[in-house]
Parts: C-alpha cells; structure tokens; sequence
C-alpha cells in the first residue's frame, strides 16, 4: 500500500524528485571536477519514490528524467549517459534484488552483476567518451576493471547511508498528512 495517497501529492513528490536529478545532472555537466558526486545525487532521488512504494513512479521519474537530459543537458550524451545506463535505475534494480532475494551475499552477487552488465553497456555504447581518455592516460583495463569494482562497493555502501539519511531525517517533513 503507498504511503500517501492523494494524487496531488504523489505527482509532486515525483515532480520534485525529477527536478532534483535534472538539477544534478546538469552540475554534472558543468563542474568536471565533482562529475561523479553529482551523478550520485542524481540517483538517490529516485530511492526516494521506491522507499515509499512507488516503484511504478521511480520507473516513470526515470523514463522522464532520461528523456529530458538529453533534450536539456549542454552535452546530452556525455550528460545523460552514465544517468541512463546505471545511476538513474540503480535505485530501482537495488529494490527489485533486495526484495526479492533473502540471501544478503547473493542480493549482492546480483547487485555486482547488475552493476558489470550496465558498465559493459557503457563501455560498449560510449567508449570514447568515457573510457578513452582514461586508456590513454595509460591505465591498464585489468586495473580499470578492479577500480571500477572496488568504486561499486563504494557506490552502494553510500547509497545506503544516503537512503537511511532520507528515511531517518528528510522523509518525515515530506510526507506530512
């Protein structure tokens, strides 16, 4: 059962959290220095609508947040990409394996999986503009695997933090009847 249930509400609370992650992820465009902490406040919001149970909204906030980075963003593509392929749904699948697989070490298993299949996508679909400049750099792809890994691990145990920091502190001036 959702946690709120006039529409009114609902719409704005999606409303919101969508203006927050465009908002990141337009930071994310302009301030190369703080691209990857941006585009992880970007991805919490959408933990918000799944921590109320309305993980039909966070699809649909995704979908829509998706569509407008690439319309809005100075560089849609360098922009919205790493949004579309993991940080945007992140919160979303997390949901999905954790609910359904009791199994902490397993959930995780599917979570790493989760996150080499997106990261592959990555790869595949926009090497040149994120891999490459790192490649040239002269980093072996061994160590840009295991650094990729090991900023996962990093990643969710944040995300985590965040999301508690949410249900604990921000949630309740939020949801007020």
């Amino acid at each position: 059962m959702p946690r709120f249930h006039r529409t009114a509400h609902r719409v704005s609370l999606t409303a919101m959290f969508a203006s927050m992650s465009l908002l990141f992820l337009y930071l994310a465009s302009v301030l190369p220095t703080m691209r990857i902490a941006m585009y992880f406040l970007s991805s919490v919001f959408v933990m918000g609508l799944v921590i109320e149970e309305e993980p039909g909204l966070a699809i649909l906030m995704f979908i829509c947040v998706s569509l407008l980075s690439l319309l809005l963003m100075p560089n849609p593509f360098a922009s919205a990409l790493p949004y579309i392929f993991f940080f945007g749904h992140y919160g979303i699948g997390k949901y999905y394996i954790q609910s359904r697989v009791k199994d902490k070490v397993a959930a995780y298993v599917l979570k790493l999986i989760y996150y080499n299949i997106a990261l592959a996508l990555i790869y595949l679909l926009a090497q040149e503009i994120f891999f490459k400049p790192v490649l040239d750099a002269g980093i072996a792809f061994w160590l840009l695997i295991v650094l990729a890994e090991a900023a996962f691990v990093l990643y969710d145990f944040v995300f985590d933090k965040v999301t508690a920091f949410y249900f604990n502190n921000i949630r309740r001036f939020l949801m007020k009847n």
